[in-house]
């Protein structure tokens, strides 16, 4: 896998988890983002298959949101899906997600490969508690440009629907193989007390 560092506010994220962090913690962020990677696919499809692009906005809007509890209740942590440009402002990211974003596009676009997942460490104020962060970059699909692809290539009712549900929505304008967002993960281990200085 290809590492990245990179710096923003003092801190330095990593392609490859870095030798301190708990193996535990970076295996439940993996599959908690690769869960949630599942269960929205195969809602998606369904709902899809069933009620066609509009019928299936809900998915998103309402299932993701349940799903994402789960994981969250299930490996104990919190999760959140981001992007530059988001569909629903609430999922606007934070400074250290918006610069990952702006990293990721660009080495998008001067066509360096992307990693599957960056990880973060950070030591709090008491020095006996670490986060660790994880991200899991989203890449656009075919079956995503139907409602995030451009917006003149998109199903009036789709659009009609999107409208009534985001009237402030940005998440349009990708095309199939672009940077749609990430899975921002967040876990909190205690360091172990050899650790603590």
């Amino acid at each position: 896998m290809k590492k990245i560092f990179f710096m923003t506010a003092g801190i330095i994220l990593a392609a490859t988890p870095l030798l301190a962090v708990e193996p535990s913690s970076l295996a439940k962020a993996t599959a908690a983002a690769g869960r949630l990677n599942l269960e929205m696919r195969k809602s998606l499809t369904l709902s899809i298959l069933k009620s066609g692009l509009a019928g299936s906005i809900d998915v998103c809007a309402k299932d993701a949101p349940a799903i994402m509890a789960d994981q969250e209740k299930n490996f104990s942590l919190t999760m959140k899906r981001t992007a530059l440009r988001v569909r629903n402002p609430e999922n606007s990211p934070d400074g250290v997600e918006k610069a990952l974003l702006e990293k990721l596009d660009g080495m998008l676009k001067s066509r360096e490969p992307l990693p599957q997942e960056v990880t973060l460490f950070s030591t709090t104020e008491s020095g006996k508690v670490r986060t660790l962060r994880y991200y899991k970059p989203v890449m656009m699909q075919g079956v995503c440009v139907g409602c995030h692809g451009a917006p003149d290539k998109i199903p009036a009712d789709v659009v009609k629907a999107l409208g009534a549900r985001y009237p402030k929505d940005k998440g349009v304008g990708y095309k199939e193989g672009e940077l749609r967002g990430i899975i921002s993960l967040t876990l909190r281990e205690n360091i172990p007390e050899s650790e603590v200085k």
